[in-house]
């Protein structure tokens, strides 16, 4: 193989993990607030892909101030739980772009 195919297969592929990641990442962010959801099944184990929804945060930016959380109900996108636990149906996580693809870590 050849150095200028190897590079054109590097920037395929670093391409597609970044369109993957696009719709759902803020302005570009490697990390995102998700709450975990339930598509057809909701997983009862730990180290396997969840179901999320992007949350997005409201609210009087006040100390002291309760936030106001919004799940985006018409975008999903589906992130592994590196953690020990399973997550309620429900549950906020922050999702990490890892590679190509969503990861967060729930031990409970």
């Amino acid at each position: 193989m050849n150095d200028t195919r190897i590079l054109r297969e590097r920037e395929a592929a670093t391409r597609a993990a970044a369109l993957r990641l696009a719709p759902f990442a803020e302005e570009g962010a490697v990390a995102v607030l998700a709450e975990t959801t339930m598509v057809s099944n909701y997983p009862t184990a730990a180290g396997v892909f969840y179901a999320c929804l992007p949350v997005t945060v409201d609210g009087q930016e006040t100390e002291g101030s309760a936030a106001d959380f919004h799940a985006d109900q018409t975008r999903t996108f589906y992130a592994l739980n590196l953690g020990s636990q399973v997550p309620p149906q429900g549950t906020l996580i922050i999702a990490h772009a890892c590679g190509g693809r969503w990861t967060f870590r729930y031990d409970g």
